[in-house]
């Protein structure tokens, strides 16, 4: 379990760094959603980041893959 949480972390952080680097900065409400994401969207994400152009495309793909709340 722990294993996986620091996996989770640095996934998060490798994928904000990346987003920050090409784009620039991004609120920490966009930083929030990215958290929010289980293991199986960040590699999602991971992947979809290397085709973005811009913010908008972020933002378009966090609406797109919504969390599902359950319960």
């Amino acid at each position: 379990m722990l294993f996986k949480r620091g996996f989770k972390q640095g996934q998060i952080a490798v994928i904000i760094t990346l987003i920050t680097h090409r784009f620039g900065d991004i609120s920490e409400t966009t930083k929030a959603q990215i958290r929010r994401r289980d293991i199986s969207q960040l590699n999602e994400l991971a992947i979809a980041q290397l085709n973005f152009t811009s913010l908008d495309d972020l933002t378009n793909w966090l609406s797109e893959h919504a969390i599902v709340n359950i319960g």
